[in-house]
């Protein structure tokens, strides 16, 4: 497998992967400030089931966890591979 092709297919993996954190990152993002505003006693105005709540951002956080590990792997090949192609290149 050549070095272009593992970039071109780490670039792909890890834009998926970008839009895939945005997905589960608002839905835990949102989840996270109820839970702590619930937690503070602070009012909301509709009534808010707080173990609903809780299942959703436990729900969530393992598939955004997961993406950001494949975003990290993916960046550092982003970020590896251009080196290794101009370490070959200069020999």
């Amino acid at each position: 497998m050549s070095w272009q092709l593992v970039f071109y297919w780490s670039k792909k993996i890890h834009r998926l992967a970008m839009w895939l954190a945005i997905l589960f990152g608002v839905p835990l993002a949102l989840s996270g400030v109820t839970l702590h505003k619930m937690m503070e006693g602070e009012f909301f105005f509709i009534p808010i089931d707080e173990p609903t709540v809780r299942f959703i951002h436990n729900k969530m956080s393992n598939p955004f966890a997961l993406t950001l590990a494949v975003m990290m792997v993916t960046g550092f090949l982003l970020w590896l591979v251009p080196k290794i192609l101009s370490a070959r290149a200069k020999r």
